[in-house]
């Protein structure tokens, strides 16, 4: 007869106390057991959560392992979520319980990994929790951040507020015992005459329990005076919101408080200067062996000094700085344009949208349609107050009008903007025009500020030439062209028809009769 633990889970304390589901899922592998002729050594009974296998019954279960001289066969549980929602870890502690020689399954979702395909079904059944967990968790956030920007503030309640409900049974924050103190803190720290430490202590004398690093929050606080911070979230900055609960104190008072623990003046920060203006590059290159950003310093010689971009130790990695200097330099001069090259790469990017653009231009007949369209919403709006059509029939005839009124105007918009693209591109040409001596006559600032626009990443030097593949794609392209106009213009005989042709190739136009694919390509350009 083979041996079995038995794991049963839930994710609270209040499910383990009330609920049924530890009886149930232990229940039925005693059932499982019992038909399988199997012998349960032991059954661990959980009540946290899946995410970690930094749990109480698991580790006991994990001793019991080495402790207990009867070998176990098995650990079985009842579906793949009670052991994990973690797919990483589960692999990981599966890998260990193989290593023992327990065989860990899910009675109503069995599996015998033993089958290479089973291995798919496994990596379902775990990955299947970890991302109804990633939802759930996403969905929890953005709940919370959709009641903080309607000026609820839904988390644990600060020092002097209660969670409390409103009209519609929403949550808010109420005013509690604690209140009265917090008002008399801020009102006696407003004047100036008294230090944190005292303040506290009066409180504290007439029953305000706190310490005194959290009385030190409760004064920074600006929720006491109405505002909420909402925390920066992806592509959302940080905002200030306008709470809908009750202040505690006026802004005024608050602010005089934060003028008087800063001691009655600004603190102005000092900004240090970190980029030295010999070492422009420094933290865009590359290391080619670490793929670390360099760094930068001078060495004193013999009768001077000596710079170099270099890496740390094993890698050695070291160039001296004019070396690099010139790689960079033979790089921008690759993506600068003369002003013929801009003129005439302008002019067949001009033609080229003309012919795509040509059949998307709008007629006189499209804007007398608008104006018709228009003209008949005013009219349908006068006669349904005239009472000349009922509340259906207005509605069905509005909306039909303002379809097509829409789709009318939002092909006018999208013209447009067409039409700005070519602005866009002469700009950004305009401004590749003679790059290379921009950059070196710029300041430090400005320098750090077009290295990155046209690395979107940091890069490397192969072969003495910056490695072409972290380079902004818009550029690149225009470094492709560049080297054709150059090479074109050795020639005896070359014409406007050949460097055309040499642009088509690689790929510069845009390849969009009716959306104009091109267009965000166009604003990263100007960007540059």
């Amino acid at each position: 007869m083979k041996n079995a633990i038995l794991y049963v889970r839930v994710s609270t304390d209040e499910q383990a106390d009330k609920g049924f589901s530890l009886r149930d899922q232990e229940q039925k592998l005693l059932n499982y057991c019992n038909t399988n002729n199997l012998n349960v050594l032991s059954i661990f009974r959980e009540d946290h959560s899946a995410k970690t296998f930094n749990r109480p019954e698991i580790k006991k279960l994990i001793q019991y392992l080495k402790a207990n001289k009867l070998k176990a066969d098995q650990i079985l549980f009842t579906k793949w979520d009670r052991f994990s929602r973690n797919t990483t870890e589960s692999y990981n502690k599966i890998k260990e319980f193989n290593e023992l020689g327990i065989i860990v399954n899910a009675i109503e979702q069995p599996l015998d990994l033993s089958i290479p395909e089973q291995g798919l079904m496994l990596a379902v059944y775990l990955s299947m929790p970890e991302v109804e967990n990633h939802r759930r968790s996403l969905n929890v956030i953005a709940g919370m951040r959709r009641a903080f920007k309607e000026g609820r503030y839904v988390v644990s309640p600060p020092k002097g507020y209660d969670m409390g409900r409103d009209d519609q049974s929403k949550p808010i924050l109420i005013p509690n015992n604690d209140a009265i103190f917090i008002k008399e803190g801020f009102e006696l720290l407003s004047k100036g005459i008294y230090s944190q430490r005292e303040v506290l202590q009066r409180l504290k004398d007439k029953g305000f329990n706190t310490s005194k690093s959290a009385f030190g929050r409760i004064i920074r606080n600006p929720i006491y005076h109405g505002d909420i911070h909402l925390k920066a979230f992806k592509d959302e900055p940080e905002q200030v919101i306008k709470g809908i609960h009750e202040p505690l104190i006026s802004k005024t008072i608050f602010n005089m408080v934060q003028y008087h623990i800063d001691g009655g003046k600004k603190q102005y920060k000092v900004a240090h200067k970190k980029v030295n203006e010999k070492f422009p590059l420094k933290d865009f290159v590359l290391c080619p062996s670490c793929h670390k950003p360099l760094k930068a310093s001078s060495s004193k010689g013999r009768n001077q000094y000596y710079s170099y971009y270099h890496c740390a130790k094993p890698c050695n990695t070291r160039y001296k700085a004019e070396d690099v200097e010139n790689w960079f330099n033979n790089f921008l001069g690759g993506i600068s344009l003369n002003t013929n090259a801009r003129k005439l790469l302008f002019k067949m990017i001009e033609k080229r949208f003309k012919e795509q653009t040509k059949s998307s231009r709008l007629s006189p007949k499209h804007y007398q349609e608008v104006d018709s369209l228009e003209q008949k919403l005013i009219k349908l709006q006068d006669l349904y107050l005239d009472g000349e059509f009922d509340n259906t029939e207005y509605r069905n005839a509005k909306e039909r009008y303002s379809k097509k009124l829409n789709q009318l105007k939002e092909k006018q918009e999208n013209l447009n903007k067409s039409n700005k693209v070519l602005s866009i591109y002469k700009n950004g040409l305009e401004k590749l025009e003679n790059f290379d001596n921009q950059f070196i006559n710029s300041d430090i600032d400005l320098k750090r500020k077009l290295l990155g626009s046209i690395f979107p990443e940091k890069f490397q030097f192969v072969n003495h030439e910056v490695r072409t593949e972290d380079v902004n794609p818009i550029l690149l392209k225009i470094s492709i062209i560049n080297k054709g106009l150059k090479g074109n213009k050795k020639r005896d005989k070359s014409n406007k028809s050949d460097l055309s042709h040499e642009v088509l190739k690689v790929g510069i136009e845009p390849t969009l009769p009716k959306k104009l694919d091109f267009e965000s390509s166009a604003s990263t350009n100007s960007a540059t």
